[in-house]
């Protein structure tokens, strides 16, 4: 493939997990002739922020930190509530996005929030199952649904160490109301891959939070909320064919 034609990612992950859930499409991107770039989000991961110090303006400076490291424009993709992280960003620095791509993740409107859509959510087992920790500003889903939740049709190994490398997902920055315009975000393409089988965003709520988007363009999978686990080859096929 030409240099010219090599695209780059920057692959930003959801809720509890970090950028080790993408260790099996960077290499894929990669053997495509594709850069991939990943980060942990603040407090996720393996970074070590304080879950109080943890903010929706600490995660989009993460990403736009990581953005501009890469000095070239972006296909940013957001996996789960990174979709709310990708869509302020792209308010932020709309000149350095070629595209956003949604991986069945939350995309709310100006002035809402990620926590509205969530709890409107009544398929959900993250809806059904969550623990919330108000006073320490976190909440976990409980550990016997985890695998059902966000890793049923991976194998069990794969769900197994996904599983161990989870931690508290903060609450401040999914309370925390977007700020978008039609100048800034509202001129970035955007796409959206919808998981068919997801039981962590059900699959009408993603309907509901891609047609938020006005796409420009979609495709669907047969799986769960995983595919980064349970169908890599075909999650870096349909990212690079929506780039």
């Amino acid at each position: 493939m030409p240099a010219s034609d090599s695209l780059h990612f920057v692959l930003v992950h959801g809720a509890w997990h970090g950028a080790w859930c993408w260790e099996k499409v960077v290499p894929l991107l990669e053997q495509a002739g594709h850069q991939a770039h990943t980060l942990d989000l603040p407090g996720l991961g393996e970074d070590q922020t304080p879950i109080a110090e943890v903010t929706l303006d600490a995660y989009v400076s993460a990403v736009i930190r990581t953005i501009d490291s890469v000095a070239q424009n972006v296909v940013l993709v957001g996996h789960s509530m990174g979709g709310m992280v990708i869509t302020q960003v792209a308010e932020k620095i709309p000149a350095q996005i070629d595209s956003l791509i949604y991986l069945t993740a939350f995309s709310p409107r100006h002035r809402e929030t990620l926590f509205q859509y969530a709890n409107e959510d009544i398929e959900s087992d993250v809806a059904r199952y969550k623990e919330l920790h108000e006073e320490e500003g976190y909440f976990l889903v409980a550990e016997k649904r985890l695998q059902d939740c966000f890793y049923g049709l991976c194998s069990q190994q794969d769900a197994d160490a996904a599983i161990s490398r989870l931690r508290p997902q903060a609450l401040a920055p999914i309370a925390t109301p977007l700020r978008l315009s039609e100048a800034n975000y509202g001129s970035v393409r955007r796409c959206y891959i919808d998981c068919t089988q997801d039981r962590a965003i059900s699959h009408a709520m993603q309907l509901r939070t891609r047609d938020n988007a006005r796409l420009d363009a979609a495709l669907s999978l047969n799986t769960d909320h995983s595919p980064f686990y349970s169908c890599p080859e075909e999650l870096v096929e349909a990212l690079v064919s929506l780039s």
